[in-house]
């Protein structure tokens, strides 16, 4: 490779653009891009990626077990053979799968590569076959990764005692969020007109959940939860937002227990601040969860948070003093922590006021920043 009086070159790689990198990575991409870097990125989709010099719209899919794989493979094998990047900065498990793969010639050149995990897919109490088929693999891989960044103390402690990158390992507060963007200057305005539309009464109850429509992340469980609140209070709704990867399962779900009239479906939503100013209580259900983005932003943006308790949420949430951490399998109690903090305006105030301390540590600032540190480090 080049001497390195230019700019430092990065191809950032993940799965797709719009679910992913425009969900996460623009704060970074940002900060790299204006302090010089030559940034490229390659991921899956149409959607068009800020910050960066050059895009490569990749060829594989979501999922690991596609014949795509294969051909995404080949196809970002050359352009890190042709591109000479200084470092290849990879995330996801389809992303950093083909990009260690694509990479390993490029790294005896001088390419270094670094992963960020977003929650690894094996996990304390996690199922067996999660165990069988990723952590293999992950840790075959990490023989060709140069360091690797983890956003929960689980997947750190694990990373830095079992896999071999073991002195290169990081763990962030996540990967930053752009707090100010849910500071909503007219937020009763909002709230109304976002009432009326959805045709949701003004003094109701709203439980908000925004993620794919997914089984990981389990809307299943806060339908049912939501029924045995509609038993005692007609006036709740449930409003979800995110892409529906389970062709309209869930929501037919919605129907066979009788809620449909009170949930609201959205779709992919990008006025993310908006729906938390017309919200009440966020109510994530996910099983597996590399941090919980979601209660970071519903937080900040001054609502209480009820929560299943897994490695990404309790990360975030301690029990009874910023929100409540309900064990996953526990419906009963998720259904009766929501219904206490309908009727609990104090402690609702409560959670708030620490929630918003919590965000804090989050923020893309301080985040980004230790970032490009441990980037530059690879240098």
């Amino acid at each position: 490779m080049e001497a390195k009086s230019k700019a430092p070159k990065i191809l950032l790689v993940a799965n797709v653009a719009k679910e992913h990198v425009l969900k996460f990575h623009v704060p970074t991409l940002k900060r790299l891009y204006e302090s010089g870097w030559h940034v490229e990125v390659a991921c899956s989709g149409d959607e068009e990626i800020p910050y960066c010099h050059k895009q490569h719209r990749m060829l594989y899919k979501r999922s690991p077990f596609n014949l795509a794989l294969f051909k995404g493979i080949k196809q970002l094998k050359k352009i890190v053979d042709e591109g000479e990047y200084d470092i290849v900065y990879c995330h996801t498990p389809v992303g950093a799968l083909a990009a260690r793969l694509a990479s390993m010639k490029a790294r005896k050149k001088g390419t270094q590569v670094v992963y960020m995990a977003h929650g690894h897919y094996f996990f304390k109490g996690g199922p067996l076959i999660y165990w069988l088929t990723f952590y293999p693999i992950e840790k075959i891989l990490s023989a060709v990764t140069d360091s690797m960044m983890l956003i929960n103390k689980e997947d750190y402690e694990l990373t830095k005692n079992k896999f071999h990158h073991k002195k290169n390992t990081y763990l962030l507060n996540g990967i930053g969020v752009n707090l100010e963007r849910f500071e909503v200057e007219n937020k009763e305005e909002i709230r109304k007109q976002y009432r009326d539309e959805l045709g949701i009464p003004q003094d109701a109850t709203v439980l908000i959940y925004l993620a794919e429509l997914l089984p990981n992340k389990n809307q299943t469980m806060l339908m049912r939860s939501l029924k045995s609140i509609l038993a005692e209070n007609k006036n709740v709704y449930l409003v979800l937002a995110g892409v529906d990867h389970s062709d309209g399962k869930f929501m037919k779900y919605a129907e066979e227990i009788g809620v449909q009239n009170n949930v609201r479906y959205l779709g992919w939503r990008s006025d993310v601040a908006n729906l938390y100013a017309m919200a009440d209580i966020c109510t994530p259900t996910s099983i597996r969860e590399g941090l919980g983005l979601n209660l970071i932003e519903a937080m900040k943006s001054g609502l209480p948070v009820v929560a299943t308790d897994n490695r990404g949420h309790r990360t975030i949430i301690e029990d009874n003093v910023n929100g409540f951490l309900v064990p996953l399998n526990d419906e009963e109690l998720y259904t009766k922590k929501i219904k206490e903090l309908i009727n609990n305006r104090e402690l609702c105030k409560k959670f708030i006021e620490n929630g918003n301390i919590t965000t804090e540590k989050y923020s893309s600032d301080a985040v980004v920043e230790k970032i490009e540190g441990i980037l530059k480090a690879h240098l």
